[in-house]
């Protein structure tokens, strides 16, 4: 037999026990757990808010008597707007949220919402007139967080009700009501919730944002009511400080969660799921009691210490722009089986690569925010511009300081918001930080689409048309564009 051959007959023989090797490789390298982290800086301060004075109370009131549409109430067949009706929702409840989004009018059915809802909708405006807004503590892992999900029905619920001023000509009342939604999505983001939560009211805010843009084209408020809604919108950017203890609320659940595994309230199968390999599962023919894993692939302490840094990190970033936050430690999110072993904290970092990654996001959905009310305060300031001029400005520079205070910032890299008077459009330049001159608007993104379809030969329809104009989104464009349609 040949050296060589020796040499890999060898190496296979041991390989059913590399796992134990590597454990013990772990054990030997980790030595003794680190101190614990201060974090007194990542407490949530919250506040002792007397019920009544708590919009929370009002808000959740409001959920318990909401009447929504059901998913098994059928339409009757009948055209709503000379729409097919085969082709649209076959339910009482796609129904609402079509009417909510604007692609669809049913002036009864909404009538009949708005009357069985009334009592939820007072309860929600005197939400909106508490003082405070706090929401209750999340303490564990496992906590359900059902109660933030119901802002959104109530806030479809306000689309509604704006949606069918605007339909009699109130555009007075229709835009309080989509102002009203830009301070409920506000209010929200800043009530010392969850990530979810502060993300929920991140939604509820567009609802606002995107429901003044739509209506902006056939209102006929005068330039001063036009001024005065961009004026207040200024008073309700994405909340940084929501943000901010929002990453202080992740971390505190993240460290509770690494206490239970210290104190066995908790098993690794329960961040990594039943059909996942366990970490007792390091070779099958090794069965390895987890009390024993623990020492070896398990820091503490450790994994808190990254779970405060991420957490510090991310809210040294909320207040700035995209272009100047701190990238974060790209390690985090690779695996790497030599570096998780030798590290000695082998699940620590697991856990941290499931954990972290899904808050990252949240940092480009408030500069999103931000850029959303952005456009829309300079869209208010251009039409009322144009009602007073006759014309658009040949710059937005020319917009202040009598339609606004300055030119609003683009908080994806920090300068002033681009405007295209060519092309009729004002835009961000969006997560590339690429000025490509305001290209991205709807009608080009369905007219790529169009070419593509018939490039390939394929016929183009109206359900291709409708189906490319409502999949269009905005942020995926070379730059983030809002079209002036007046």
């Amino acid at each position: 037999m040949t050296r060589r051959k020796k040499t890999v007959l060898i190496l296979l023989s041991l390989f059913p026990g590399l796992p134990l090797l590597l454990v013990a490789a772990a054990l030997a390298i980790r030595g003794c757990d680190e101190p614990p982290p201060a974090d007194e800086d990542l407490k949530v301060q919250r506040l002792e808010i007397p019920n009544d004075q708590n919009a929370f109370t009002y808000f959740q009131q409001a959920a318990k008597k909401l009447k929504l549409p059901k998913p098994d109430a059928p339409l009757a067949r009948q055209a709503q707007d000379g729409k097919n009706e085969a082709e649209g929702p076959q339910n009482e409840q796609e129904l609402f949220y079509e009417i909510a989004a604007g692609r669809r009018w049913d002036g009864p059915f909404v009538e009949r919402v708005l009357k069985s809802n009334a009592e939820a909708l007072a309860l929600w405006e005197q939400g909106m007139a508490a003082p405070h807004f706090q929401t209750l503590e999340v303490k564990t892992w496992k906590e359900e967080l059902t109660h933030g999900w119901s802002y959104l029905p109530i806030g479809n619920l306000a689309m509604l009700r704006a949606r069918a001023a605007a339909k009699r000509g109130d555009h007075e009342a229709a835009f309080a009501e989509g102002l009203k939604l830009v301070r409920f999505g506000w209010r929200i983001e800043g009530d010392k919730g969850c990530l979810i939560e502060y993300l929920v009211g991140i939604a509820v805010h567009g609802m606002g944002h995107g429901l003044m843009r739509e209506m902006l084209s056939g209102c006929n408020l005068p330039p001063a009511r036009l001024r005065h809604y961009a004026a207040e919108l200024a008073k309700c950017p994405a909340d940084a400080q929501g943000l901010a203890d929002a990453f202080r609320n992740e971390y505190e659940v993240q460290w509770e969660f690494v206490e239970g595994l210290v104190s066995d309230k908790y098993t690794p199968a329960s961040v990594t799921g039943p059909s996942s390999p366990s970490v007792r599962e390091l070779n099958p023919r090794v069965e390895i009691p987890w009390g024993t894993m623990r020492a070896a692939v398990f820091n503490p302490q450790a994994t808190r210490r990254v779970f405060a840094e991420t957490a510090r990190s991310r809210i040294a970033n909320v207040s700035k722009a995209f272009r100047a936050m701190t990238p974060e430690d790209p390690t985090l999110s690779e695996f790497s089986l030599l570096r998780d072993v030798f590290s000695g904290n082998t699940l620590g970092r697991s856990i941290c690569r499931i954990l972290l990654p899904a808050s990252h996001g949240a940092l480009e959905q408030k500069c999103r925010a931000n850029v959303d009310l952005a456009a829309t305060r300079i869209l208010l300031a251009l039409k009322a511009y144009k009602l007073e001029k006759g014309r658009l400005p040949a710059t937005l520079a020319e917009l202040a300081p009598e339609c606004l205070d300055s030119v609003p910032l683009d908080d994806y890299d920090g300068q002033p918001m681009r405007y295209n008077a060519a092309r009729k459009v004002v835009y961000s330049v969006g997560k590339d930080l690429k000025d490509d001159g305001g290209s991205g608007t709807r009608a080009e993104h369905v007219a790529a689409k169009r070419k593509e379809a018939e490039a390939a030969g394929e016929k183009w329809t109206d359900e291709d048309q409708k189906g490319a104009e409502q999949e269009f989104n905005e942020w995926d464009q070379p730059d983030a564009c809002f079209e002036i349609k007046f």
